[in-house]
């Protein structure tokens, strides 16, 4: 049986603990999505949401999904996000 190795809890989410997500099959371990490192998290992703409050104490937005992402991709993707009527 392989050993959990990180429970998320915190002071935000009350009792509540976010268990790891899989990576081996190639799942980003901040959204648990598959996506190439050069593109935003998955804001979508409920694991997302409740790892990231757990951090910040807030809920993400898409800048914070794209906080890493290169300028190039930040344009690309607030253009597309904001066709579809998504706030960034």
């Amino acid at each position: 049986m392989k050993k959990i190795s990180t429970v998320i809890k915190s002071k935000h989410l009350g009792g509540f603990a976010l268990m790891p997500c899989r990576t081996d099959q190639g799942q980003c371990p901040e959204c648990a999505t598959k996506h190439g490192p050069e593109q935003p998290h998955n804001k979508q992703s409920l694991y997302y949401q409740y790892k990231f409050m757990a951090a910040h104490g807030k809920w993400p937005g898409w800048k914070d999904a794209m906080k890493h992402c290169t300028a190039a991709v930040k344009k690309i993707w607030t253009r597309e996000l904001r066709k579809r009527g998504e706030k960034v």
